[in-house]
Parts: C-alpha cells; sequence; structure tokens
C-alpha cells in the first residue's frame, strides 16, 4: 500500500512517525528545526493524513514491513529512526526489519511493553464505540483528547482545540483503519525482550506528565538497551514534541549533532 509523506531538506535522513490519531504534521516543530542539515521524512501512517485506507493489518511488524517498503521506494541508504507512541512500538520491529540500514533510534512517549489489561480494556470499548458510531462521537472526544496532554495543557489553546477538531472530523471511510490499528496498537504484544538486540545508539524521550506512558516504561526500556540514554520532558504529557516543542528540539540537538 500507498503511505503518504513529506520529504524535505538534504543532507542524512531522519524518519519520523507519528502517534495514533496524529499524522505527520505533527512534527513540523521537528522538520523546521532539522531541514536545513537533514533530509526529513515525515511519514503518514495507515488510514491516517494523506495516507490511503487499510483494515487488514494484522500487527505491529506488518505495519513496519509496509514503513520498510516505503522507505525502500524513498531510496534511503541509512537514517535515524524517530518514532512517538506508536511509532515507538514500532522501533524495535523495524530495527529487526531494516537494522543494516538504521544509524540511530529515538523512541518517544511509547512502551515495547504488552498494554496494562485495564487500559486495554478501556480503549477496545472505546474502539468498539466508534466502530458501531462511525465516528468518533463528542463525548468520545471530550475523554480521548485530554489523554494526549498533561493535565496543565490550555483546554482553549490552539493545540488541544486543533485535535479535538481533528477527531471530530475523521471522515467515516476512514473509521475501519483507525479501529483495526487502535486494535493492534492495544493489543499488541510484549516486545521489550527485541530491545536487547538494538545495537546502534538509542534515546528515549518521554513527557513529564505522559498519563498513558509515564516515565517509569522508558526507564524499562532504557534497561533492555545497552548503553542507551533517557530524557524527560518537562511541562509536557504524551504529545511532548508540541506540548514543550523547545525542549524537545533542545534534546534532538544534542542527540543529533
Amino acid at each position: 500500500m500507498k503511505l503518504a509523506y513529506k520529504d524535505i531538506g538534504k543532507g542524512k535522513t531522519i524518519v519520523f512517525i507519528h502517534s495514533y490519531l496524529w499524522d505527520k504534521d505533527m512534527w513540523l516543530p521537528q522538520l523546521n528545526l532539522l531541514k536545513d542539515s537533514f533530509r526529513c521524512i515525515a511519514i503518514d501512517l495507515p488510514g491516517h493524513g494523506d495516507s490511503e485506507k487499510n483494515s487488514n493489518i494484522i500487527d505491529l511488524k506488518n505495519l513496519a514491513e509496509i514503513i520498510k517498503n516505503t522507505l525502500d521506494n524513498l531510496n534511503v541508504d541509512s537514517y535515524t529512526y524517530v518514532g512517538l507512541s506508536v511509532g515507538g512500538m514500532l522501533a524495535p520491529y523495524l530495527y529487526q526489519l531494516d537494522k543494516d540500514r538504521i544509524e540511530k533510534i529515538i523512541i518517544m512517549d511509547s512502551f515495547s511493553g504488552a498494554e496494562p489489561e485495564q487500559t486495554k480494556n478501556l480503549y477496545f470499548s472505546m474502539l468498539d464505540t466508534i466502530e458501531k458510531s462511525r465516528k468518533i462521537p463528542d463525548q468520545l472526544v471530550e475523554k480521548i483528547a485530554p489523554i494526549f496532554f498533561s493535565p496543565m495543557i490550555d483546554k482553549n489553546g490552539e493545540l488541544f482545540l486543533n485535535f479535538k477538531e481533528k477527531l471530530q472530523n475523521i471522515p467515516e471511510d476512514k473509521i475501519d483503519t483507525i479501529v483495526n490499528l487502535g486494535r493492534v496498537i492495544f493489543g499488541r504484544e510484549n516486545s521489550l525482550q527485541l530491545l536487547n538486540s538494538i545495537e546502534v545508539p538509542t534515546c528515549f524521550i518521554t513527557g513529564e506528565y505522559d498519563l498513558p506512558r509515564p516515565f517509569y516504561e522508558a526507564e524499562m526500556m532504557k534497561k533492555e538497551v545497552k548503553n542507551s540514554k533517557i530524557y524527560r520532558v518537562k511541562k509536557a504529557g504524551h504529545i511532548s514534541n508540541l506540548e514543550n516543542p523547545r525542549k524537545v528540539n533542545s534534546i534532538f540537538k544534542n542527540i543529533l549533532k
């Protein structure tokens, strides 16, 4: 299948994969910082942004294969991989498939372990409602949107309101793909052991107030990857790169220099 992408800048390549229910444009603060020194490729996941629908994805390895094929078609020789949330969950699978090309890995606000049973059941219940409604109902939008941000987010601010609007306006023909991908993400297997095989420089970055992916999960992953580094982003939740872009950009400058 074809995935939409933004391909800007010149130099060594950095590949960005966004969070569930977002799209490639969530990386704009980082793309604007890095495009003068790097080739930046930000990819839309299936059913997100401008990518095609595909409700037949069976697991995260399958999704990693689709991303690898996209990079093959873009003639990427080597790259740094940056993934946030599900993007980070894909990292160990993509590394298994493409280790000869990956030079560095940055995993943000993510967790390679299985979803805790309580939250898995909650998310699956939400997905069932979305599937039946053929949209994200307003009452669910009010529950889902705050999950992605810190408790101090301005709920009348542009970042929060734009995300709510995005959730409210997901096209009906993308719902099946969105729901299927959600079930793949929240029903994922424990892949912490796959992190042991990573032999390239790896960094973990997590928002200080990340509700779905608390900092201790990043610490668990760090223990699995030899000589890896970890960063905590103050005043940020799950979408740390947008809630505190200045801090994340500073970390990126340090990692990528």
